[in-house]
């Protein structure tokens, strides 16, 4: 992941934290403060039956932060950082307790020895640490995000099927 992001993040994130829950964030140089997103979610977005939509970003945006109760990816975030290729840095708290943690997917790509790696979820500390309970949910939840997958892509097989 780029930690462009990361820098962006925490220097316009934590100032904007409080005017929503998602926020479009736009690369490092952009010169452009997080963009609050009005009324979205991921959380109720990806809850949605099948595959969520697109999110809304703010034009030239490249990844969407959210103040959560908790740093530990939810089920279904997978859908905006796999599918739509989105990171999502997920924070919360405030001052000396603040966490965030960035999570992006890396697709399969030829290495320089022109093997195909594995595809990947990333997963990084921004800012803050996890505590042992934070990491066994961090890791629970990339672990059940592959369940999740396999779910979804027999339901879009199903549906492409159907509309066939």
């Amino acid at each position: 992941m780029k930690t462009a992001l990361t820098a962006l993040a925490l220097a316009g994130f934590s100032a904007a934290a409080a005017q929503a829950d998602c926020y479009s964030i736009y690369p490092q140089g952009a010169g452009q403060q997080p963009a609050p997103m009005a009324g979205y979610t991921v959380t109720e977005a990806a809850n949605l039956d099948g595959l969520m939509d697109p999110p809304p970003l703010a034009e030239g945006a490249n990844a969407i932060a959210c103040e959560r109760d908790s740093v530990v990816p939810r089920p279904n975030d997978f859908e905006l950082v796999r599918y739509h290729g989105t990171p999502l840095l997920i924070s919360t708290g405030e001052g000396e307790a603040r966490q965030m943690l960035l999570l992006g997917f890396q697709p399969a790509t030829e290495d320089e020895n022109g093997e195909m790696t594995d595809p990947q979820y990333q997963v990084q500390m921004a800012q803050g640490g996890l505590s042992d309970e934070e990491r066994t949910g961090v890791i629970s939840a990339l672990e059940g995000f592959s369940a999740s997958e396999q779910a979804l892509d027999a339901l879009l097989r199903a549906q492409a099927e159907q509309d066939s």
